[in-house]
């Protein structure tokens, strides 16, 4: 998913989602909150593929439960109603530092959700961080 919207929350914390994005979150999403105090929509078979390992680790070990307890307990299932829309809890939104305006941007699996004068900030950092791009973003695996 690829674009930059910047709709508005509804009185009932309701978020249209952008039609560029609805073809790919048309049912089973999730709402995750994600560390850079945004939100994520991912399609919800996405995420947990993404997620699996983490399911499957044993919670024995304190990382892997600490980990599905920040993730989890903020995240919500929703399905997008017949106008796109999808509801934006109240945690959530404090997490997140939403207000009516919001910024939905596509990165790559998922749209995330901004406020606004955040987006500005990070965005502004990635373009100094990228100013000097030399291609490779993930390190390479020792052969």
């Amino acid at each position: 998913m690829r674009g930059m919207e910047m709709p508005k929350l509804d009185e009932k914390s309701r978020l249209t989602l952008p039609s560029r994005f609805r073809i790919e979150l048309t049912n089973d999403v999730t709402v995750v909150c994600e560390q850079e105090r945004c939100l994520s929509v991912y399609p919800r078979e996405v995420l947990n593929r993404m997620m699996n390992p983490i399911y499957e680790a044993p919670s024995t070990f304190r990382q892997v439960r600490e980990y599905q307890r920040w993730s989890h307990s903020r995240a919500e299932d929703a399905n997008p109603d017949k106008q796109g829309r999808i509801t934006i809890t109240p945690v959530q939104r404090l997490w997140a530092g939403l207000d009516k305006e919001v910024v939905v941007i596509g990165a790559g699996n998922r749209i995330e959700i901004w406020n606004p004068e955040r987006w500005i900030k990070y965005a502004e950092s990635l373009d100094e961080k990228f100013a000097d791009f030399d291609g490779e973003i993930v390190p390479r695996t020792p052969s």
